[in-house]
C-alpha cells in the first residue's frame, strides 16, 4: 500500500488543511537558522515552505516521484529545496546528517515501524529532535479505525511512546486537538448528532466551499475549517485526542 493514496493535495479548502500545517508549524518553532531538517514523506511540500520560513534548510524524502515531481512544479523557488526519491526505512543519507526531522502521519502507512524509527534515529545528530504525527487508536470505536485500507498499523499513546523510547532516550507526546471554538468538524464527529446546531453546519457543508467560508466567518468570525492556528498540542494528555504529535530526542 502506497501512502500516496491518502496524499493530503496542495489545497488550502480540505478539512484537513489546517490540521497539518498546524503540524508544521509546531515543528518550526523547533527549527533554527541554517538547521538542516529532513521532512520524510513530504507529500505536496508545503511543509517545506514552512520551515524554510524559518531559516531552515529543508530536504524532502518522499516515495512518490509524481509528488516530488509536483512540489518542483509547484514551487515558487524549487531552487530552495533538496528532494530524494527514496523509501523511509532505508533512508539515503550518512548518519548524523540532520539536526531536525519530521514526520507526519507516515508511520501508520509503513509496514516495519521499528525499521522506520531506527534509520531516523541513525540520520539525527546527537540531541537532534523528532517530530512526529500519527492517528490515536484510541479515539473513537475501534471499528472506526479498522476501516481505513490504506494503514498498516495504527498507534495508541503507549505503544507510540514504547516504540520510540526503543531509539530515542527522551519523548513526550502531545495530544492534537481543534480550538473548543470548532464544535463541528468532519473527522471528529463520530457520534450522531441530531441536534440543531449540528444540522445546521451539514446543511452549510453542502455549499461550495467559498460560501460556505464566507458564511462561516461572518456568523462565527472563523473560517468554516479550523486554519493553522486553530489547533492546540497538549502535553502529556492525549485521552480523547484524535491525533498524536510526540517530540522525541
Amino acid at each position: 500500500m502506497s501512502r500516496a493514496e491518502e496524499r493530503l493535495a496542495n489545497d488550502p479548502t480540505s478539512e484537513l488543511w489546517g490540521e497539518h500545517r498546524s503540524r508544521y508549524r509546531f515543528a518550526a518553532r523547533l527549527a533554527t537558522a541554517g538547521q538542516r531538517v529532513l521532512d520524510v514523506a513530504c507529500g505536496a511540500g508545503f511543509g517545506l515552505e514552512l520551515l524554510k520560513e524559518v531559516g531552515a534548510c529543508p530536504l524532502g524524502v518522499d516515495y512518490d516521484a509524481a509528488a516530488l515531481a509536483d512540489v518542483r512544479h509547484r514551487s515558487r523557488k524549487p531552487e530552495h529545496y533538496t528532494l530524494v526519491r527514496a523509501d523511509a526505512t532505508q533512508l539515503p543519507f550518512e548518519d548524523q546528517a540532520f539536526e531536525l526531522v519530521v514526520s507526519f502521519e507516515t508511520i501508520e502507512h509503513v509496514t516495519d515501524a521499528q525499521a522506520f524509527v531506527h534509520d531516523i534515529r541513525r540520520v539525527l545528530r546527537p540531541r537532534g529532535k523528532l517530530v512526529l504525527s500519527t492517528p490515536n487508536r484510541a479515539f473513537g470505536a475501534p471499528e472506526r479505525h479498522a476501516r481505513n485500507p490504506f494503514h498498516v498499523r495504527e498507534f495508541t499513546a503507549d505503544e507510540l511512546h514504547d516504540l520510540l523510547s526503543a531509539s530515542f532516550e527522551e519523548v513526550q507526546l502531545f495530544g492534537q486537538r481543534p480550538s473548543p471554538a470548532y464544535r463541528y468538524v468532519p473527522f471528529l464527529m463520530i457520534e450522531r448528532d441530531l441536534s440543531p446546531a449540528a444540522f445546521s453546519w451539514k446543511l452549510m457543508a453542502r455549499l461550495p466551499f467559498s460560501a460556505r467560508d464566507l458564511l462561516a466567518r461572518a456568523l462565527s468570525g472563523r473560517p468554516f475549517y479550523p486554519g493553522e492556528d486553530d489547533y492546540c498540542f497538549d502535553p502529556d494528555h492525549t485521552e480523547g485526542a484524535h491525533a498524536l504529535l510526540a517530540l522525541a530526542q
